[in-house]
């Protein structure tokens, strides 16, 4: 099985990240562009729309939110995301890394390949040292761009998500992260549930 059919398998998530190209010093943030969405790569504007709930999560804190508000991710392709959505698209390009990706993401390669190659026999520590890695990675992300970053409980959520895909959803979601089956699998195992009720975002799965 190719390394890179399972990066979804570690990320699992939903939560965490974005970038900044401002200074670092004054965190002025000039307009970002990108491809995705239905402005066809205008101006992209921070922001979230809804607004997230408050108090409802590890994640909907004030502060966590005050976060989410200034969260734009651009992956390589040059697709732009915001609030949560940025967040769950750094979870996942946080395994192998995005060199090009802003922010660039340095990734838990090392850890990710420990996973695939003992599965379906991971020990727990292998499968939480890779998870602890990509929430580290979603933390450190979403401080670059919006200071101090997401909470140490918020990205624990994320953590606990990753850890779950990883032993349990392998063999169902390599090559199609939204396949039926893998979705299934997540919700059979109360992966995406778990995550839902740690958080406090919005669903972007519902488990029947």
């Amino acid at each position: 099985m190719k390394l890179t059919n399972l990066i979804w398998v570690l990320a699992l998530a939903g939560s965490v990240a974005a970038c900044n190209s401002g200074s670092p010093l004054t965190n002025v943030r000039p307009p970002l562009t990108g491809t995705g969405g239905s402005d066809g790569g205008s101006m992209i504007e921070p922001g979230c729309d809804p607004p997230l709930p408050v108090g409802t999560g590890a994640c909907t804190t004030p502060d966590n939110i005050a976060v989410y508000e200034e969260l734009v991710y651009i992956d390589e392709g040059g697709v732009a995301y915001t609030c949560n959505e940025a967040t769950s698209a750094i979870g996942s390009d946080c395994i192998f890394g995005k060199e090009n990706s802003v922010p660039p993401l340095a990734g838990c390669g090392a850890e990710a390949g420990a996973v695939i190659g003992c599965f379906p026999n991971c020990d727990n520590a292998t499968i939480q040292v890779a998870a602890d890695c990509v929430a580290q990675c979603v933390q450190d992300a979403t401080a670059e761009v919006s200071p101090p970053g997401l909470s140490d409980e918020c990205v624990a959520c994320t953590g606990a998500t990753v850890a779950c895909g990883s032993a349990n959803c392998t063999p169902f979601c390599s090559g199609d992260t939204n396949a039926p089956a893998c979705i299934e699998c997540r919700c059979a195992n109360d992966c995406i549930q778990s995550f839902d009720t740690c958080s406090g975002l919005p669903p972007t799965t519902t488990c029947g």
